[in-house]
């Protein structure tokens, strides 16, 4: 009987697990709430970890270029317009070798124009009148350039450019009570000159050396120049400089320093010749050079020959090296100061 009650509550015990079961498994699941996605480079709260400053974030991008830095030439153009910027005015008169006024010629004029925005040239032309004066006034620029031109003149002067601008050191003054002299030759009749071109090179001596200008030879007595060379011991260049000159002497005449004329000069001046002159290399000025160049008026042969020549010489590094010697010019041969010619006959 007690093995029947067992059964019987074991059999309804069962029952009342398996309905509670099936009616639990028909309920809902209950939802998770959605996962919030973490950023990985978040600081940690401050109760954590130390306060660190953050900086602000970078401006966004935009398709904005940078504003360029002004080009050199942008620069340049408020200081070219300033100095270079000036009005060209000239007052010139036209004289012959006699002082004699050269009217109806014909002045060739070019102004330069460089001011930041045009960089052109003007070309023109005025005329000279009866008293050899002539007027430029032609609008701004930075400089003139003057070749005036007539038959039977050739010009003589070599102060025929004209530089304006405020740039220069010494710019450019017109005045019209004092009207810058242009002088021209008036061709006399050209006579027959000898062409002088003639180049040598010879181991250093301290002892003079005579040229011929008319042979083109060195020789052992005459001839027209003779130069001495001085130089001290070793190495003379521009890595070792040293002192070093050279003496020249006009045979049976002189020579006077032409200051950069002999283009321009048609007759051999009358007068003024020195015998010789030395011309000195010196470490002491900023000028140094290893090589000489000049030209000269010389009147040689005791006034047989009148030439205008430049002269040059490159001083020999080594003390066993060559010296280089030079002539290039013309000469009357005849006794005559004439050097009308415009090529040797």
């Amino acid at each position: 009987m007690k093995i029947r009650r067992s059964i019987f509550w074991f059999v309804a015990i069962a029952a009342v697990l398996i309905a509670f079961m099936l009616w639990y498994g028909k309920k809902k699941p209950v939802e998770m709430p959605p996962m919030t996605s973490v950023e990985t480079n978040v600081a940690p709260p401050a109760a954590t970890v130390p306060s660190v400053p953050v900086s602000a974030p970078p401006a966004p991008v935009t398709n904005t270029a940078p504003t360029p830095l002004p080009s050199k030439w942008a620069q340049m153009q408020p200081i070219l317009a300033s100095g270079n910027d000036i009005p060209i005015v000239f007052y010139g008169r036209l004289e012959d070798q006699f002082g004699n006024p050269v009217s109806g010629a014909q002045i060739a004029a070019s102004v330069r124009i460089y001011n930041g925005v045009q960089a052109r040239v003007d070309n023109f032309s005025v005329t000279s009148d009866a008293n050899g004066f002539f007027q430029i006034n032609h609008g701004n620029g930075e400089s003139l350039g003057l070749a005036p031109q007539k038959d039977g003149y050739v010009l003589a002067s070599t102060g025929t450019f004209f530089k304006y601008s405020h740039l220069e050191n010494q710019p450019y003054v017109p005045d019209q009570n004092n009207p810058t002299v242009i002088k021209m030759w008036k061709l006399q009749g050209a006579e027959p000159l000898f062409g002088i071109n003639q180049r040598y090179k010879f181991r250093y001596t301290s002892e003079p050396i005579n040229f011929d200008l008319l042979s083109g030879k060195i020789v052992p007595t005459g001839g027209d120049i003779r130069i001495t060379v001085k130089r001290p011991a070793g190495d003379v260049s521009e890595r070792t400089m040293q002192d070093w000159s050279v003496q020249m002497e006009v045979i049976g005449g002189g020579l006077i320093d032409s200051g950069g004329q002999e283009g321009v000069t048609y007759a051999a001046p009358e007068s003024g010749y020195e015998p010789s002159e030395t011309f000195t290399m010196s470490t002491s000025t900023h000028s140094w050079s290893g090589v000489f160049n000049r030209g000269f008026f010389i009147r040689s042969r005791n006034g047989q020959v009148y030439g205008k020549v430049t002269f040059g010489i490159g001083i020999n590094q080594n003390p066993d090296d060559n010296v280089y010697v030079e002539f290039h010019g013309i000469a009357n041969t005849n006794s005559s100061r004439n050097w009308e010619a415009s090529i040797p006959q």
